[in-house]
């Protein structure tokens, strides 16, 4: 039995990897399919900017609230860069997430939202403010989802 985990143990870490990206590349292609049917609109506040790899990159670290659960989680700056993003820290903008799953979302930086922006269906959100249908079409990079759920 050893012998056979020593031998297979590299198959084991790659499926699991694969299977994981493949999970991953899914959640990103669920949001982009659904977020005009099941989307829900709130406010969120970006807390942070956090910088991951070698400086490779920068994701918002942001909070929205749900009926009084508070979501934390996290979206790429996009092509802002660095400075750019601090000067959005504490800030509210739209978020959008899926009704089926909170954890599934994006905030959209270039949609600036009042405080008390409450849970609109996106459809509504397009009523209410015309022209920035072609901004919510932009749809932000996501994080990794293992960040959004741990």
């Amino acid at each position: 039995m050893i012998n056979w985990i020593r031998k297979y143990h590299v198959y084991f870490w790659i499926i699991l990897i694969a299977g994981l990206l493949l999970y991953d590349n899914n959640e990103k292609k669920l949001y982009a399919k659904l977020y005009k049917k099941e989307g829900i609109c709130t406010s969120a506040i970006i807390n942070d900017v956090e910088g991951y790899g070698r400086g490779t990159g920068y994701d918002f670290k942001y909070t929205f609230r749900i009926k009084n659960k508070t979501y934390h989680s996290k979206t790429d700056i996009g092509n802002l860069n660095i400075h750019q993003a601090e000067k959005l820290k504490n800030k509210t903008f739209m978020v959008v997430f899926l009704k089926r799953n909170p954890h599934i979302n994006r905030v959209y930086v270039k949609i600036p939202v009042p405080e008390n922006f409450g849970q609109l269906e996106y459809k509504n959100v397009l009523l209410k403010k015309p022209g920035i249908e072609n901004i919510l079409e932009e749809i932000p990079s996501s994080s990794w989802f293992w960040e959004n759920y741990f």
